[in-house]
């Protein structure tokens, strides 16, 4: 039973550790990973491009890549560098940004006593194409 726990435990421990709020979806030939420093972020299409994959990013808390932000830039700078890490991993030298959207999660609680509490939190989220440029 112990032995047991022990397994459960460290597949909990795995899952938070591998999370991170990115994910995508492969439209075109991926190529070999490069670095994130060498991905340009493009607001228009370039002159000649190859699309590869649609990439989603957040600045929520992950474990993975831990951090706590707290103004709207910080986040936005988290989910762009998520994207360009995630790019590169499909080898992507650009994104292209289609879409932005802050995302704000209210909570309020009431002990049933008369004591309430409320909390807030904000989240930013990027949607980007990565591409080839030619």
């Amino acid at each position: 039973m112990h032995q047991m726990i022990k397994k459960f435990v460290i597949l909990i421990v795995m899952f938070f550790i591998g999370c991170v709020p990115v994910s995508h979806i492969i439209v075109g030939d991926t190529r070999e990973p490069i670095h994130p420093s060498n991905v340009e972020i493009y607001l228009d299409y370039p002159e000649q491009y190859q699309k590869i994959a649609l990439i989603d990013a957040g600045s929520n808390f992950a474990f993975k890549d831990p951090a706590i932000l707290f103004d709207w830039q910080g986040k936005m700078d988290k989910a762009t560098e998520r994207l360009k890490i995630e790019a590169a991993k499909l080898g992507a030298n650009g994104i292209l940004i289609i879409n932005t959207d802050n995302k704000i999660y209210q909570s309020i609680n009431s002990d049933g006593e008369g004591s309430i509490s409320s909390s807030t939190h904000a989240e930013k989220f990027v949607k980007a194409i990565a591409i080839y440029v030619l």
